[in-house]
C-alpha cells in the first residue's frame, strides 16, 4: 500500500496489473463452456422449426438459421479457449515471467527458460516443448497436456500443479508434484506415475527415472527467491546463481566446485550478498568485474600483491 501511494507511476502500474488480473479471470469462464453440447442444441432447434413451416417459409428460416449459426459460432470462438493458437515465450538469464496459455493453464517461468505451446488437433493433445524451470498450473480438460523436456523425458497430465526443472546443461531433471497426477515417460519407455507430494529425478547420463526423497517445497522455493542447499556443491550453487542473477562465475581451482559443499538456505537479494554469504561459510574469496565473478581459495587471493585493494574480503 505504501509503495502504491508513493508515486503516480507506481499507482498506474498497480492499476495496470489489476486490469490484467481481472481479465485473466475470464479464462475460468472459458473452461465452463461446452461448445459441442450448445451447438447440438442449437442445431436440433433449427431442424425442429424447419419441419413445422411450409417450403418458402422453411427456406427463409434456413437462411436466418445459417446466419444465426455463423453468429453463434463467432461468439463461441471468442468465448471459448483458442486451443489452436500457438504460443512461444522465453526468459533471459536473471529474469522471470508468468504466462497464461490459450487453454487457460498458467506457467511461472524461472530464468533462462523457453516454452512453446500448440494444440495438436489430429491427436487432440495440448503439446508443450519446454526447457528450463517452471511451475505449471494446468487447467483441467479432456484433452491431455503433454510436455516434452530435453533428452526425451515426457510428462502427461490432465489437470494438476507441479514444478519442472529441466535445464539442458544439468545432469538431472526434477519434477515436484503438488496437486493431481503426472505420468512420466523416458525415451527408453520407462514409466513413473507421481502422486501429490512426490518428487522424481531423471538422470540424463544413464537415462534412469527414479523417485527423489528431496522435500518438494525446496524445489518450489525459487519463486520466493530462496535456494535450499542440502549438501549442495559450490559448482551447483554457482550454476544456480548464474541463472538467477545473469552473471558468469568461474572457479580458479576447478576441484573446489565439487569439494566444497553447503547446507542451509540462501535468501539474499543481490549476487554480492550471495557471494559474501558463501565466503563466510567457507574459505573462499571472490573478485567481481561487471557481471564476471572469479572465486578461489582465500590463500590464492592473498598471494596476489594487489589483493587488499582489488578484492573485497568477508568479515
Amino acid at each position: 500500500k505504501e509503495w502504491n501511494q508513493s508515486s503516480d507511476e507506481n499507482n498506474k502500474t498497480w492499476q495496470d496489473y489489476k486490469k490484467i488480473w481481472r481479465r485473466a479471470g475470464i479464462l475460468r469462464y472459458f473452461n465452463s463452456i461446452d461448445t459441442s453440447k450448445d451447438w447440438q442444441l442449437l442445431d436440433r432447434k433449427i431442424r425442429e422449426r424447419n419441419r413445422k413451416v411450409r417450403y418458402l417459409t422453411q427456406t427463409a428460416y434456413l437462411v436466418s438459421g445459417m446466419a444465426a449459426s455463423v453468429l453463434i459460432m463467432l461468439m463461441l470462438n471468442v468465448l471459448s479457449p483458442d486451443y489452436n493458437h500457438a504460443v512461444k515465450v522465453s526468459t533471459k538469464w536473471g529474469d522471470r515471467s508468468e504466462v497464461v496459455l490459450p487453454d487457460g493453464s498458467s506457467v511461472s517461468l524461472n530464468s533462462g527458460s523457453t516454452l512453446s505451446y500448440r494444440y495438436d488437433s489430429s491427436n487432440k493433445i495440448r503439446l508443450v516443448e519446454f526447457a528450463g524451470e517452471g511451475f505449471f498450473q494446468v487447467s483441467k480438460s479432456k484433452n491431455p497436456f503433454l510436455i516434452k523436456a530435453p533428452d526425451g523425458l515426457e510428462l502427461k497430465v490432465l489437470g494438476t500443479k507441479f514444478n519442472l526443472q529441466a535445464y539442458p546443461e544439468d545432469q538431472f531433471s526434477r519434477i515436484a508434484l503438488t496437486e493431481g497426477k503426472v505420468e512420466l515417460t523416458t525415451a527408453a519407455s520407462q514409466v513413473l506415475v507421481l502422486s501429490p507430494g512426490q518428487v522424481a529425478a531423471f538422470d540424463k547420463t544413464n537415462e534412469q527415472l527414479t523417485p527423489d526423497p528431496v522435500d518438494p517445497g525446496h524445489l518450489l522455493s525459487w519463486m520466493d527467491n530462496k535456494l535450499y542447499m542440502d549438501n549442495m556443491s559450490l559448482g551447483e550453487v554457482c550454476s544456480r546463481m548464474e541463472r538467477w542473477y545473469d552473471v558468469h562465475i568461474s572457479i580458479g581451482d576447478p576441484s573446489l566446485a565439487k569439494s566444497i559443499h553447503y547446507t542451509g538456505v540462501l535468501s539474499e537479494e543481490t549476487i554480492v550478498d550471495v557471494m559474501e554469504a558463501l565466503c563466510k561459510l567457507s574459505a573462499i574469496q571472490y573478485r567481481m568485474t561487471g557481471n564476471k565473478i572469479t572465486a578461489d581459495l582465500m590463500a590464492a587471493f592473498l598471494n596476489n600483491s594487489n589483493a587488499m585493494t582489488i578484492f573485497p574480503f568477508c568479515t
